[in-house]
């Protein structure tokens, strides 16, 4: 999934080039990159499809010559993540169909969706929890989900409630998920912390295919009947009654995250605890928090050649496209130059940003 804007990481993030097109630095692999690079252990090329928009499309062409062009998928508009999964999973059956799978091999297929902008700092820590979410989506046909151990009360995440007792004594342990909770205010945020309940919401799912698709139609059915026409005209390969079906159906289905839409309305939705480094990049502080620092806790990020100062100054990220920067005498600031554009802003600040980088789109809609 790489279809989101990123707008709390401008102004190096923007609706053309969203943070999944960024690196930890610039010049950096992107995210959407290592993300591929990740998808690799569990599905080959051909296997592997990317959701994002239609002005980010050619970008991601760009960026993944290995990938069939017909997997990069571009939405006709911005939904939410139920639309954008069943879209996928659309797509993913048709494709299997067309390479004659047969029913049995269908039945076991399994889905794996994956943000592309995440970071993940033990990749092996993730293999081994998505192989056994494979694993039981495949045998059970229960959806799994990923749900990361908090370290934190941190009131941007969304939180995944689970049971008590796991499912079973192996190991990465397996839980039924009881409910999600959006973004809480930080009472609840503690309240979650302390219970040992309570999972961030990572948005990573391993899916059956065909149990899947079922189960929207039983539970989602407003969504169901907008992309029926899309599965219509990818069953005959029609691509200009596709096009025009994609338009209708996004422009029909409700925008909703699909734990809204279908998730939380299943009895047997299942979660695996996991420690794994995960962050979603949300903000310029968490750039620095990740970022390799002095020992007065600054960071300076820009590609090779680019000149960065920072003297007598504590706790600052400094990032840099291509101009050079110079700060002194300054505590806990983001310092970002992107694109012509300068950020000045406190890092305890930083989830402010998505209002300033709003305000900069409304301006260049204005202009001649």
């Amino acid at each position: 999934m790489a279809g989101g804007n990123g707008a709390r990481l401008w102004p190096a993030s923007t609706p053309d080039h969203p943070k999944h097109l960024l690196g930890l630095a610039p010049g950096a692999a992107s995210l959407l990159a290592t993300t591929l690079d990740r998808a690799r252990a569990w599905a080959a090329s051909q296997r592997t499809f990317v959701v994002t928009t239609a002005a980010q499309r050619p970008a991601i062409l760009a960026l993944t010559p290995e990938l069939p062009p017909e997997h990069i998928i571009a939405e006709p508009a911005g939904r939410n993540t139920a639309p954008c999964l069943h879209h996928a999973m659309l797509r993913v059956h048709a494709a299997l169909r067309a390479a004659d799978w047969s029913p049995a091999a269908l039945r076991s297929a399994v889905v794996l969706a994956l943000p592309a902008d995440h970071h993940i700092r033990d990749p092996r820590g993730l293999d081994r929890a998505l192989r056994a979410a494979i694993a039981h989506a495949a045998a059970a046909q229960e959806i799994v989900t990923l749900g990361v151990q908090p370290t934190a009360p941190d009131t941007g995440y969304g939180y995944i409630e689970r049971a008590e007792q796991p499912l079973h004594s192996g190991s990465p342990a397996l839980f039924h998920a009881r409910r999600f909770i959006e973004k809480p205010d930080a009472a609840r945020a503690r309240e979650f912390f302390d219970s040992g309940r309570f999972l961030w919401n990572a948005g990573i799912f391993a899916f059956p295919l065909l149990r899947t698709l079922a189960a929207i139609d039983e539970h989602a059915p407003e969504l169901a009947a907008a992309f029926a026409p899309v599965a219509a005209a990818l069953a005959i390969g029609d691509d200009a009654a596709l096009t025009a079906a994609l338009t209708a159906a996004y422009d029909r289905a409700p925008a909703q995250p699909i734990d809204v839409a279908l998730l939380e309305k299943l009895p047997d939705l299942r979660v695996i605890p996991v420690e794994i480094g995960w962050d979603d990049l949300g903000s310029w502080a968490a750039v620095h928090a990740l970022a390799e620092r002095d020992l007065q806790g600054n960071a300076a990020l820009a590609p090779p050649g680019v000149t960065l100062q920072i003297a007598d100054s504590q706790d600052t990220l400094v990032w840099s496209d291509d101009a050079e920067i110079a700060v002194l005498g300054v505590r806990g600031l983001a310092v970002i130059a992107s694109g012509g554009k300068i950020l000045v802003c406190p890092l305890d600040r930083a989830q402010e940003i998505r209002a300033l980088a709003a305000h900069s789109a409304a301006q260049r809609r204005r202009e001649p």
